[in-house]
């Protein structure tokens, strides 16, 4: 009987640790459905730098995570700095939507050539833009919008990318590089105009 008490507590204390340490951004979500009604509308893309994930939202409800890579460097705005930019953007342009899996994109143009996509961590492989392209816009000027930190005139998207085995860690150079099937998948469903926040 006693083992069974064991166990049962065992198993509650299991379960309710998981629960606790659940992600929980309704705060979040509630004061970008407050500033930015109009884009939250068409979902949210919540990439959170500290966790190397990405969480999708639609009227609140969670639909997909992610396992993303932001800037080596760290967040920041300044044109230059090789950084993640923080704060709300939308999404303002889709770009590949025909690319096959592994296209490599140059300067935002598909160029034909096709990738080797590692899925191990590949040190010394220069990292490439693949598959699809979601260019962002900021939303808030000072911060990302306007002057020397400008998401959109920095060229910051989420992509695809060739250095797989490097998601889930800080890797990149300023943009957000996702999985190839993950971005391929997501593509069609996240309009241009969807909202995307980028959190510490």
């Amino acid at each position: 009987m006693k083992k069974q008490w064991l166990i049962f507590i065992l198993c509650s204390l299991i379960f309710s640790i998981g629960t606790v340490q659940a992600a929980d951004h309704s705060a979040v979500l509630s004061d970008l459905q407050a500033k930015y009604p109009g884009y939250y509308a068409n979902g949210v893309l919540l990439v959170d730098d500290s966790e190397q994930q990405m969480y999708w939202y639609r009227d609140a409800e969670l639909m997909r995570t992610y396992m993303i890579s932001t800037a080596a460097k760290g967040l920041g705005s300044r044109s230059g700095s090789n950084k993640t930019p923080s704060g709300a953007h939308r999404i303002s342009t889709k770009i590949g939507s025909t690319a096959k899996r592994g296209a490599v994109f140059d300067k935002l143009q598909n160029t034909g050539r096709i990738a080797k996509i590692y899925t191990a961590p590949a040190p010394g492989v220069t990292a490439l833009v693949l598959t699809r392209v979601l260019r962002l816009d900021g939303l808030e000027p000072g911060k990302n919008k306007g002057g020397n930190v400008d998401t959109f005139n920095r060229a910051i998207y989420f992509h695809g990318t060739n250095k797989e085995g490097n998601l889930g860690k800080r890797a990149s150079h300023g943009c957000i590089r996702m999985n190839n099937d993950e971005i391929i998948k997501l593509f069609p469903q996240v309009p241009v105009d969807t909202l995307v926040y980028i959190q510490p």
